[in-house]
């Protein structure tokens, strides 16, 4: 279906409760106002400083004497804030909107009825946001505004009454039409309920008439009331959305031309209503109606503009029809998730057509996991007890998302990785790489299969998490033939190990003093630096001390080598392919190159704007930082991976890019973390492991258990790839199986000497050493 549900007609959303005149002259002059008044009020070309200045004018805007009456009305209160906030009076303004915030008897209708009388309060309020000192609560206000919009709109009484007035004379019918369309869905019920009154019959066809004017808010509930029982009423219904025409209806119109259920009429009243919109709105869909359910439900899932809940309003409505009743039912959501919940409606009344849709199981489950993640809940887990934000159109006991991914299978799991990885969707991939660990093995998870290679692109999704659960679930299917991009899933376990939590940036810049200052600046609270003027020389760091780079901070003016081959090459690297840079701009216009990971801030910005500059570009790409807890996990976890590719020995994996990783855990914090990290370098062959293993073991500093750990690894690396310790070791071995006073600790490194077998008779020395005549 190439056709999209976005509608191309001009001046067919439904009305506002504010008139919002706006006169560039007087938007312009306000601006200017404000400018001005925040400058200090100084003269242009003042001799006197600007620091002088500003210091003077917040003088005077603490000294003003603020007297809020009171008895001031919320009517009273809102005209005063404006007036004095459009003198640039700002601490006035602010005492102002404080007390209308405030106020007892606040009453958003009453603000949005007082905001209607000044034409241009609502562009007032926009640049007193963007361009003063008060903008936190002015933006209060305008929400306050825009929720009386709404709670007028759904006045019951007042749309009963302008139901009522459809009867009288035209200019009655006329403003009762016009005030029933600005309520627009929340009209919807009482009109329906009307034209199924016969006491009512008299108004019924200015009822229909009103109902064609309803605008795009009406088309849901209306698509909702097509599953009514009385066909003269539907036949009515499926006008009005032909003469609204909006694209969204067509897939319930489809359904109804397509029922054999469905009386001959309907289906060419579902027809004729279908070629209404597609004229009005100048595209057509061609397809099976559970295909353009499906197509409806991407809109949803991608938040079309076309049918997205307005974000500004506390509560989205998602429309039943209450078949014991014959009646429409509203259940209110938050808009972050009537998106998600839309789309899974429209899956599911494709699956009711088609049940084996595969797309429509796929972009449920899909929908299902944002849904939860975005009510806080963790879509990595199962767990029926945790607790989320509410979401009142699930039943009691409906279980979590990751319970249907399960149970759907590989195959769909994989296809909902598919849509993460193409979205750059963090909580969606999360879920489905759990689902695929815990249902799929190595033939479900590898192959040359389109279907399966989400899991492998995943290794290079922007988020950190999500490419170290793609790599543990990878790992831990332990594969025994090549697939592409096997060789990123041991660099990317042991980035892992070396998670803590903290973050680590690398400094670059030839300016040896701001090097020092921008270094200094983020150095502490968790954050790690390396400095360096020289890219090599600290690459050569990075490497060998193994850390994961939170982001490069980068001088624009570096010459050996210059910035645009170090972007090249990091990018050039898998391990930090997706790391972001920020980059100290030197001179006007330099910056980025067009890089979406990275960001450009003067060369002095301090830290706040280096770190705000590296969140801009982690909300860019999706990234998020871990705490302290889940590093930990993920350590332990892609440890234990790496054990398990080390014992099975037939993998596809070459573990080596693991040792340094591995070997900088033996001096991690948490001990079970370097006893693990032990245990896997003893399957390695390599001098250094055996010997970073025997300095775990050997140091009196460290306590009983981890040294008895060390002990017994080094046995373990001893028995497989025999003696590769240095000639120091070796005698410090030697001298604690010999003389040690802790009787335990001696046995154990016993254990390691004899595993050891040096070509030297130890075994006569100890033995002389007990000699007891």
């Amino acid at each position: 279906m190439t056709a999209t549900f976005s509608n191309i007609r001009a001046g067919c959303g439904f009305g506002r409760g504010v008139v919002r005149v706006s006169s560039a002259a007087s938007v312009m002059l306000l601006a200017a106002a404000f400018a001005f008044a925040q400058s200090g009020g100084g003269a242009p070309g003042s001799d006197k400083p600007a620091d002088d200045a500003a210091k003077g004018a917040a003088d005077k805007r603490a000294a003003e004497a603020v007297d809020v009456p009171a008895d001031a009305t919320v009517e009273s209160l809102f005209v005063d804030f404006l007036h004095y906030a459009r003198l640039g009076r700002f601490t006035a303004a602010d005492a102002y909107a404080k007390a209308l915030l405030e106020h007892p008897n606040l009453d958003p209708i009453v603000v949005m009825e007082t905001a209607n009388r000044d034409k241009k309060s609502v562009d007032t309020l926009l640049i007193i946001i963007k361009s003063s000192s008060i903008g936190e609560r002015a933006a209060k206000v305008l929400e306050l505004i825009h929720e009386g919009e709404n709670l007028k709109r759904q006045d019951r009484e007042q749309i009963r009454a302008n139901i009522a007035k459809l009867g009288g004379n035209p200019q009655q019918e006329y403003f009762a039409t016009r005030y029933l369309a600005e309520s627009g869905e929340h009209a919807v019920p009482a009109l329906i309920q009307t034209l199924l009154d016969p006491a009512h019959e008299d108004v019924w066809p200015r009822v229909v008439i009103a109902l064609d004017k309803l605008g795009k808010a009406a088309v849901n509930p209306l698509v909702m009331a097509l599953s009514m029982a009385n066909n003269d009423v539907r036949l009515n219904v499926i006008h009005a959305l032909g003469e609204i025409g909006y694209l969204q209806a067509v897939p319930y119109l489809s359904r109804l031309r397509h029922d054999p259920k469905m009386p001959e009429a309907t289906q060419r009243a579902a027809s004729a209503a279908m070629d209404r919109i597609f004229a009005i709105s100048g595209r057509s869909l061609s397809a099976p109606t559970p295909d353009l359910l499906f197509g409806l439900a991407e809109a949803y899932y991608n938040e079309d503009d076309a049918v997205k809940a307005d974000p500004r309003l506390q509560a989205a409505n998602v429309w039943y029809w209450d078949e014991a009743n014959q009646g429409l039912k509203a259940v209110p959501v938050a808009p972050r998730i009537f998106g998600t919940i839309m789309a899974m409606r429209c899956c599911e009344e494709a699956l009711r057509l088609q049940n084996d849709h595969a797309g429509a199981i796929s972009l449920w489950l899909a929908a299902n996991f944002r849904r939860e993640s975005r009510l806080g809940l963790n879509t990595e887990s199962g767990d029926p007890a945790a607790a989320g934000e509410p979401d009142p159109t699930r039943p009691r006991g409906f279980p979590r998302a990751l319970y249907f991914a399960q149970a759907a299978g590989p195959r769909y799991a994989h296809l909902v990785l598919e849509r993460a990885v193409h979205d750059g969707d963090t909580s969606v991939a999360l879920g489905a790489i759990e689902a695929l660990r815990v249902t799929a093995g190595e033939s479900s998870l590898i192959g040359t299969e389109d279907y399966k290679q989400p899991l492998v692109q995943a290794l290079r999704f922007p988020d950190l998490l999500v490419r170290l659960r793609a790599a543990l679930a990878l790992g831990q299917a332990l594969p025994k033939s090549p697939f592409a991009d096997s060789q990123y899933v041991v660099p990317l376990l042991a980035a892992a190990v070396n998670l803590t939590g903290d973050e680590h940036f690398v400094v670059l810049d030839d300016d040896e003093a701001n090097l020092n200052r921008v270094a200094s600046a983020l150095r502490g609270d968790g954050r790690h630096v390396m400095g360096d003027t020289s890219f090599f020389r600290v690459m050569e760091r990075v490497r060998a001390e193994a850390p994961t780079i939170t982001a490069f901070v980068i001088a624009t003016d570096l010459k050996e080598p210059p910035l645009g081959t170090v972007m090249a090459q990091l990018r050039g690297e898998f391990a930090f392919s997706r790391t972001p840079v920020v980059v100290l701009s030197k001179t006007a216009g330099g910056g980025a190159g067009g890089d979406v990971l990275a960001e450009a801030v003067e060369a002095r910005a301090d830290e706040a704007a280096i770190i705000a500059a590296l969140d801009r570009v982690r909300q860019r790409s999706g990234q998020a930082k871990l705490d302290g807890a889940k590093a930990m996990s993920l350590a332990m976890e892609a440890v234990e991976t790496l054990r398990r590719i080390a014992a099975d020995g037939r993998t596809v994996y070459n573990l080596s890019p693991a040792q340094p990783a591995l070997i900088a855990a033996l001096g991690a914090a948490d001990e079970k973390l370097r006893v693990a990290a032990a245990g896997v370098l003893a399957y390695s062959p390599a001098p250094e492991a055996q010997q970073a293993i025997a300095d775990l073991a050997l140091d009196a500093a460290n306590a009983l258990a981890l040294r008895l750990a060390g002990y017994a690894a080094l046995a373990d690396s001893a028995r497989n790839y025999g003696n590769l310790l240095t000639e120091a070791q070796v005698a410090e071995l030697v001298r604690v199986a010999r003389d040690e006073p802790d009787l335990v600790l001696r046995t154990a490194a016993s254990q390691a000497l004899g595993a050891v077998n040096l070509a030297s008779n130890q075994a006569s020395d100890i033995i002389r050493r007990y000699y007891g005549g």
